[in-house]
C-alpha cells in the first residue's frame, strides 16, 4: 500500500492509544504514569501487528516477482538458443556457398549460356566478397607489371639467386604469408589486437627473414607491392572474422611508399569509403620517421584515410618529445615504443615520471604500446608504470594467420 496509508494508520494507532490511556486514568482510576504505559503498550502492539501484516504481504509480492523473473529468464534462454541455432545455420550456409563457388571456379570453363537468376545465397556471398575485388584487381595488375618488366631477368632455378630474386620469385608465385603477433592488455595479458607482418617463403618453404628481403625489395621497387599484399590479406582476414562475429583488432603497417602511390591508394580509399565498418577492426600503422617526412600528396592521403574513421598508430618511436595533440588531431590513437627506449626516457624519474607522461598521452587520447618485452623481468619493471598494452616474444611470436 502507499506510504501515506501507512502514515495515516500509525496516526490512528497513536490516537486510539492516547484515548485508551486517558480512559484508564479517568475511568479506571489509574495514575498518569500507568495510564501512559498502557497507551504505549497498546500502540506497540498495534504497530507490531501492522508490521507483520505488511511484511507478509511484501513477502508474497516478492515471491510472485521472483516467479515472474524465473519465467522471463527461461524465455530469454529459449530465445538465445533459437538465435544461436539461426546464426549457426547461416554460417553453415555461408560455408556451403563458399565451397560451391570455389568448386565452380576450379571447374573447366563451360560454353556460354543464358544467365539464370542467381540464388540468394550467391548474391549474399558476392556482397561479402566485393570488399576485396578492387584490391585483388590492383594486385593482379601489379604482378603483371613485375612479370612484364624488361629490366628483370627471368627466374632460373639452377642459377644462384640473391635476396632480390628470392623476393620477386616469392611474390610472383604467391608465397607471401600474413603472420600475426598478439598485442596484449596489461596487466591482464589479454589479447586486445594483433599486428600483421608480411613473410615471404622460398621454394623450399623456408621463411625469408625481413632483414634479408626488405633492403633488396626497396632497391628493386617491390616494397609497395609487398605492402599492398599485406593490406589485401589483412582486409580479407578482417572480413572473415567479422562474418564469424569475432571482434578482433589488427594493426596493419603502411609504408611511405604506399602512401605516396596515388594509383593504388586512390583505389584503396575508394573501397574503404564504401566499407567504413572495417574501421572498428583495422588500425593503420606508420613509422615515425616516415610521418616526419611525408610529401604533401602522402599527407593528404593520410588525412583522407583518417576522415573515413580509421585510427592510426605511430611505430618505431625513438623520440618522445612530440606534439601529441597534433598527432591526435591527425587521428593517431596509439604509439609504439620499445621497452629500452621508454625506460631510458624515464631514467631516474620512476613511476611519477611515467604518470606525468601518461597524463600527457591521456589528454591527447593516445594509448602507449610497449614493444620488445622479451622476459618477465622487463615486464615486472614496466608494470610499475601502468602501461596500457605490451607486445613481444614473452606474449607470443608472429605466427601464420591461418592459426588464428
Amino acid at each position: 500500500m502507499p506510504i501515506i496509508t501507512h502514515v495515516l494508520l500509525y496516526l490512528a494507532y497513536a490516537a486510539i492509544s492516547l484515548a485508551v490511556g486517558a480512559a484508564l486514568n479517568q475511568v479506571g482510576g489509574q495514575d498518569i504514569g500507568a495510564a501512559f504505559l498502557g497507551g504505549i503498550g497498546l500502540f506497540c502492539a498495534c504497530a507490531v501487528t501492522h508490521a507483520s501484516i505488511s511484511a507478509s504481504a511484501a513477502a508474497g509480492r516478492i515471491g510472485g516477482t521472483e516467479q515472474r523473473i524465473k519465467h522471463d529468464m527461461e524465455r530469454l534462454r529459449t530465445a538465445h538458443r533459437e538465435i544461436t541455432a539461426d546464426i549457426d545455420a547461416v554460417q553453415a550456409r555461408l560455408d556451403q556457398i563458399e565451397t560451391q563457388v570455389a568448386d565452380a571456379l576450379a571447374a573447366p570453363p563451360q560454353p556460354p549460356q543464358l544467365e539464370a537468376p542467381q540464388p540468394s545465397g550467391q548474391v549474399e556471398l558476392k556482397l561479402i566478397d566485393q570488399i576485396v575485388d578492387k584490391l585483388g584487381a590492383a594486385m593482379d595488375a601489379r604482378l603483371q607489371t613485375i612479370q612484364s618488366a624488361g629490366d628483370l631477368t627471368p627466374i632460373n632455378p639452377s642459377a644462384a639467386r640473391g635476396p632480390m630474386d628470392l623476393g620477386r620469385e616469392a611474390i610472383l608465385e604467391n608465397r607471401v604469408e600474413l603472420h600475426l603477433q598478439p598485442i596484449v592488455q596489461l596487466p591482464q595479458r589479454k589479447t586486445a589486437f594483433y599486428e600483421g607482418f608480411t613473410r615471404l617463403k622460398d621454394a623450399s618453404g623456408r621463411l625469408i627473414l625481413p632483414q634479408e628481403f626488405i633492403p633488396a625489395a626497396e632497391q628493386a621497387g617491390l616494397m609497395t607491392t609487398i605492402d599492398n599484399v599485406l593490406l589485401f590479406r589483412c582486409v580479407q582476414l578482417v572480413r572473415k572474422l567479422q562474418r564469424r562475429n569475432r571482434n578482433v583488432g589488427f594493426f596493419c603497417n603502411i609504408s611511405a611508399h604506399t602512401l605516396a602511390d596515388d594509383e593504388f591508394f586512390d583505389e584503396f580509399l575508394e573501397f574503404l569509403a564504401e566499407n567504413t565498418d572495417l574501421a572498428r577492426n583495422l588500425v593503420f600503422e606508420f613509422v615515425q620517421s616516415d610521418i616526419a617526412d611525408l610529401t604533401p600528396a602522402a599527407a593528404a592521403n593520410l588525412q583522407k584515410l583518417g576522415d573515413l574513421g580509421f585510427r592510426f598508430s605511430l611505430d618505431q618511436v625513438h623520440r618522445l618529445d612530440l606534439n601529441y595533440q597534433e598527432l591526435s588531431r591527425r587521428y593517431f590513437r596509439f604509439m609504439k615504443v620499445d621497452a629500452p627506449t621508454l625506460l631510458a626516457h624515464l631514467g631516474d624519474k620512476g613511476p611519477e615520471g611515467m604518470r606525468a607522461f601518461k597524463r600527457v598521452l591521456d589528454s591527447a587520447a593516445i594509448d602507449i604500446v610497449v614493444e620488445k618485452i622479451e622476459d618477465e623481468r622487463t615486464l615486472k619493471e614496466l608494470l610499475d608504470y601502468h602501461i596500457d598494452f605490451g607486445q613481444g616474444f614473452l606474449f607470443g611470436e608472429p605466427r601464420p594467420a591461418r592459426d588464428l
